[in-house]
């Protein structure tokens, strides 16, 4: 009888750790993908804002050549 009991409490604990892993891993995943969400999100607000940098780099050099040339 003591050695089922002692197995059973055993069993508990390896039972509660497991749990208590599961739980933090699970924590952990959610987090990690909220943070690729809000990254993803940010994405086409960068992207966006290179290419406008780009077009107005690109005008001046145009003008900067035009200027050397003259």
């Amino acid at each position: 009888m003591i050695e089922k009991v002692s197995s059973y409490i055993k069993l508990l604990r390896k039972y509660n750790k497991l749990e208590t892993e599961y739980n933090v891993l699970k924590e952990d995943v959610k987090n990690e993908c909220f943070t690729r969400l809000i990254e993803k999100l940010g994405e086409p607000l960068e992207l966006e804002r290179l290419r406008e940098e780009n077009k107005k780099l690109r005008v001046k050099i145009k003008e900067l050549k035009e200027t050397i040339t003259r």
